[in-house]
């Protein structure tokens, strides 16, 4: 039983070793060579092994640090018995082990080299500017060489967890304009506190915020509405998310829409019956109308704000509703 024992402490500490330092994976390499019965009153099993090691034996003063001494002394302490020392052949596989293991940059390097793909090393290397494709790790968007640092004229304050549905639809509207912004990411209450600095721009602590020219806009809807008034066509070469003229009256019944199918989606989501189920499919059929009278998009063949006013919202109606009420949309 006893020996069944010291085997299991044994694959325990060789795990605990691989995984953290070659130093523990010593411990590892300790097994008993005798077993003998002791003789004291609770008849205990002792185990002892070869007393004399050059491994641990030292000509440094006792007081001296030697790591290879603490770990005969931790694998004493963890496995019980006398002072435990390795054996002649342990000391040359320990050996071999320490000019062999390789450093933490080395496997780094290494599993760079074999695990990422000439897409994911070229992100890399542009994530620091922003460069490329979007993605939530970007401090900086300036989304090709032809912008600098000193045309940021926007600072995005976004949810650290990427998930909030009034950032993303601020968040898009970026991308699609391809307007340059430096990126501030903030808790949601549901994550931790806000700093302070935060707090001074929006006492309620709301997010998206977004600086633009200098000027804090604290809403998500007002923050998409300056964007599209200041970065035009004309002032530079920014696309237009505006509907065209002869389609503002209808862009303005699908905005409306869209607050209609918010609340009933919120209503039968937060614990409404089956009567607020029959409105929700309701509001949502009228959607699935007014996007196919036209589409792909509500506007016609292109992306306008309606969309981006629609997009987040569908994409977490479509998993609440699914996983809450196991309804697919």
């Amino acid at each position: 039983r006893m020996s069944s024992n010291l085997s299991r402490a044994t694959r325990t500490l060789l795990v605990a070793g691989i995984a953290s330092s070659p130093v523990i994976f010593v411990a590892a390499a300790f097994s008993p060579t005798t077993a003998t019965q002791g003789n004291n009153v609770n008849n205990k099993h002792h185990y002892y092994l070869p007393a004399k090691s050059t491994l641990f034996s030292s000509s440094r003063p006792q007081n001296s640090f030697n790591p290879f001494r603490m770990v005969g002394d931790l694998a004493s302490g963890l496995l019980g018995g006398e002072r435990l020392e390795p054996r002649p052949a342990v000391e040359a596989a320990v050996g071999r082990i320490a000019t062999t293991v390789p450093s933490w940059p080395n496997l780094v390097a290494n599993l760079e080299s074999r695990m990422e793909s000439d897409d994911e090393r070229h992100f890399r290397a542009n994530l620091a500017k922003g460069y490329g494709v979007g993605s939530p790790l970007h401090k900086i968007r300036l989304f090709d060489e032809t912008n600098r640092e000193s045309d940021i004229r926007v600072k995005f304050y976004r949810d650290s967890a990427s998930w909030c549905p009034y950032c993303q639809k601020v968040w898009l509207m970026l991308e699609e304009k391809k307007i340059p912004y430096r990126v501030e990411k903030i808790n949601m209450r549901c994550y931790g506190d806000k700093p302070n600095s935060f707090l001074r721009l929006q006492p309620n602590g709301a997010i998206p915020v977004a600086e633009i020219d200098g000027r804090v806009y604290g809403q998500s809807n007002d923050i998409m509405y300056v964007l599209e008034e200041l970065f035009t066509p004309d002032e530079g070469g920014h696309k237009s998310l505006s509907p065209p003229a002869p389609q503002q009256d209808a862009a303005r019944d699908l905005l409306r829409l869209e607050r209609e199918l918010f609340s009933a989606w919120m209503y039968w989501l937060t614990g409404g019956g089956q009567s607020s189920k029959t409105s929700f499919i309701q509001v949502l059929d009228r959607v699935e109308r007014a996007l196919a009278h036209r589409g792909p998009f509500f506007m016609g063949t292109d992306v306008t704000l309606v969309d981006f006013m629609y997009a987040s919202f569908l994409e977490r109606m479509a998993a609440s509703l699914l996983y809450f009420k196991g309804f697919m949309i």
